[in-house]
C-alpha cells in the first residue's frame, strides 16, 4: 500500500531506522509486502517473513520483530534495532494507522466481493438489451436476473400506457395463477404510481406495503418501485412508435414505466444499494426503451418515405404521356406535387383527325387524400371524356361519378374540359371553377375561358358548354393555382399577370415543350428554396 510505505519513509527520515511491513492474507502461502521505509529493506526482510519461526531470524538477522495484526491478515513488522524513546512513540502511533488503512482496504474489497452479484446483472442486463430492439421480448428475463440479485420473490414490469392513462403489466414473476391488473395512473397510493409520479424509486413495508400493492406485498412483505427513464434528450419523433415529450410538472420526461418489487425472503427491507441498483437498471432499460422508439420511427419513416416514393412513380404513370395527341396536335405537361403525391391531374384525348381534347382538375387541398380523389376524377374523366361530344355533358358525367366521394370527403374539384375542333375552327369548353384556363393566340394575346359553374362537389347547378373561335396558332395554356399561388422567401406571390406577360413574349411560334419549360423555369426563379405550398401543373396544347 502506498500510503503504509510513506509512513515508513517518514520513519526512517526522522528515525533513522529501516522498517518493513509484511502480511499473510488468509488462504495464501507467500507473504506480501505492505510496505517498507526502501526497496533494499523489503529485499533483506523478504525472507524473514517466509521463515518457519520469524522471531528466531529477526534475531539471526539483528532486527527487532514485532507480529501486527491487519485487518483480515497477520503481519510482521521488522525494525533496526535502536533505544530512542521519541522513534519507539512514533513507532507506536504509527501502527494504528497500518490497521486503519488495511481495515479500509479489506473493507472496500469486501464491498466489491458482495457487489459482484450486482455489477454482473448490470453487465448481463447490457448484454442482454444490447441484442434486440425490443424490451418486451426480454422483458421476463430482465424481471427474473433483477429480482434474484436483490431477492425478491415476486416481481411486475409495467409499462406506460399515457392513452389511457395506466400502467400495464407486460411481465410478470412469481404470481402463479394470479392476475396482475392494469394500474390506474389516478391510484396515488399504489406504490408504482406513486415511482412514476416521482420519476425515482420508492420502498415500502409492514401494514403500508400491504396497502400500496396488495398483490406484490402478501403479508406486509417489503416493496421495492422504481422508476423505468429514458435519457432526456428533448428530441420529438413523429410517426406511431413516437417517444413522449411532454413532461410532468416537475419538468422531468415522465417514464416509460415502473419495475414493481415484493416478497423478499425473511422479509427484510430493501436497503439503499438494492435501490440504487434497481435504479440503475431502470436507467438501461429506459435507455434501450428509448433507443428502440428511435428505430422504430427511423424505420417508419423509412418505410413511410418508400411508399410515398412508390404513391408518386404510381400517380405520375395514371397521367397520359402527351404525345397521345399527336401527330394532329402538339402538347406538353408537367406536375409537380408539393408533397410525394398531389391533388393536380390533367387529361389529353385524340377524340379523332379533327378534335382534340384537353382538360385538367385540381383538388382542393394536397397530399395523400387529394391524391386519391385524383386518381378516382381521373379515371372517370378517361371514360366520359370519350363517351360524351359535348365537354358539359363529359363534366356533369364526372361530378355524378365522384358525388359521394366528394361528399363524405368535403373535398372538391375545379375542371375544365376544352375540345379543340381544327375543321370547325372553334373551341367548346365548360368549366367548373377553375380560374388560370387561357387560350393564347399567335400575336400574343389572351382570353380565359370563364368559369361558367363552380367546383365540383359544391353543388348540382348545371353546367354549360361555351363556343369561341380557335385560330391557327393558337395555344391552350392551363394552369393550376400552386403555380399562381406560388410564394417566394418574402412571403410574395408569383401572380397571374406575370405568367400571362412570359406567355405574351412567347410570339415566335415556340413549341409547347418550350413554353412550359419557360413557366417553370421562371416559378422556379421566383420561389427558389421555398417549399412549394400547393401542386403545380401547367398543360400547353396547340394544333399547328
Amino acid at each position: 500500500m502506498t500510503e503504509v510505505t510513506a509512513l515508513l519513509a517518514a520513519f526512517l527520515e526522522a528515525t533513522g531506522r529501516e522498517a518493513a511491513i509484511w502480511e499473510r492474507r488468509e488462504g495464501a502461502v507467500i507473504p506480501s509486502l505492505l510496505g517498507a521505509s526502501s526497496s533494499g529493506f523489503a529485499a533483506r526482510t523478504e525472507a524473514g517473513a517466509s521463515a518457519w519461526d520469524v522471531a528466531t531470524w529477526a534475531r539471526s538477522q539483528a532486527l527487532h520483530a514485532q507480529l501486527v495484526t491487519t485487518g483480515d491478515s497477520v503481519g510482521w513488522l521488522f525494525v533496526e534495532p535502536g533505544h530512542a524513546a521519541d522513534a519507539d512513540r512514533l513507532l507506536g502511533r504509527l501502527l494504528p494507522v497500518v490497521r486503519r488503512l488495511t481495515r479500509e482496504r479489506d473493507g472496500a474489497t469486501r464491498e466489491l466481493a458482495e457487489r459482484y452479484e450486482e455489477i454482473n446483472l448490470l453487465y448481463a442486463i447490457g448484454e442482454l438489451l444490447g441484442g434486440t430492439t425490443s424490451v418486451e421480448d426480454v422483458a421476463d428475463t430482465l424481471l427474473v436476473e433483477l429480482a434474484t440479485t436483490v431477492g425478491a420473490k415476486r416481481a411486475v414490469f409495467l409499462q406506460t400506457n399515457r392513452p389511457q392513462g395506466l400502467l400495464t403489466p407486460i411481465a410478470s414473476m412469481g404470481l402463479r395463477d394470479i392476475t396482475y391488473e392494469p394500474v390506474s395512473l389516478d391510484r396515488h397510493e399504489h406504490v408504482a404510481v406513486r415511482a412514476f409520479r416521482s420519476g425515482s424509486a420508492c420502498t415500502e413495508d409492514g401494514s403500508a406495503a400491504v396497502f400500496a400493492d396488495p398483490v406484490l406485498s402478501g403479508r406486509g412483505a417489503p416493496l421495492l418501485a422504481v422508476a423505468i427513464t429514458r435519457p432526456s434528450s428533448g428530441v420529438g419523433i413523429t410517426g406511431t412508435f413516437a417517444v413522449p415529450t411532454r413532461r410532468g410538472a416537475e419538468g422531468v420526461a415522465l417514464p416509460l414505466g415502473v419495475l414493481v418489487l415484493g416478497g423478499r425472503e425473511g422479509g427484510a427491507p430493501f436497503s439503499a444499494g438494492d435501490r440504487k441498483l434497481a435504479v440503475a437498471v431502470s436507467t438501461q432499460i429506459g435507455t434501450a426503451m428509448h433507443n428502440a422508439s428511435l428505430v422504430r420511427a427511423a424505420v417508419e419513416r423509412q418505410q413511410m418515405a418508400r411508399e410515398m416514393q412508390l404513391a408518386n412513380e404510381l400517380q405520375l404513370k395514371l397521367l397520359p404521356n402527351p404525345r397521345v395527341v399527336q401527330p394532329e396536335a402538339r402538347a406538353a405537361a408537367r406536375v409537380v406535387p408539393a408533397e410525394s403525391v398531389g391533388g393536380d391531374f390533367f387529361l389529353l384525348a385524340r377524340l379523332d383527325r379533327d378534335r382534340t381534347g384537353v382538360l385538367i382538375g385540381d383538388v382542393s387541398g394536397h397530399g395523400y387524400q387529394s391524391a386519391l380523389i385524383m386518381a378516382l376524377a381521373l379515371s372517370a374523366a378517361g371514360i366520359h371524356v370519350q363517351a360524351a361530344f359535348d365537354p358539359s355533358i363529359a363534366l356533369e358525367a364526372v361530378h355524378r361519378s365522384l358525388r359521394d366521394e366528394l361528399e363524405s370527403t368535403e373535398m372538391s374539384i375545379s375542371m375544365c374540359y376544352a375540345v379543340i375542333d381544327a375543321r370547325a375552327g372553334e373551341l367548346r369548353f365548360a368549366n367548373a371553377g377553375h380560374p388560370h384556363a387561357f387560350v393564347v393566340t399567335a400575336d400574343g394575346q389572351w382570353t380565359r375561358l370563364a368559369a361558367v359553374a363552380p367546383p365540383l362537389g359544391w353543388c348540382d347547378d348545371t353546367i354549360e358548354e361555351c363556343v369561341m373561335t380557335w385560330k391557327p396558332g393558337s395555344r391552350l395554356v392551363f394552369i393550376t393555382d400552386g403555380v399562381v399561388d406560388a410564394r417566394d422567401a418574402r412571403d410574395n406571390r408569383l401572380t397571374e399577370p406575370a405568367i400571362l406577360d412570359t406567355l405574351r413574349t412567347m410570339t415566335h411560334g415556340e413549341t409547347p415543350d418550350a413554353i412550359l419549360d419557360a413557366l417553370f423555369q421562371q416559378l422556379s426563379a421566383h420561389v427558389g428554396r421555398t417549399p412549394l405550398r400547393d401542386d403545380c401543373t401547367v398543360v400547353v396544347v396547340d394544333r399547328p
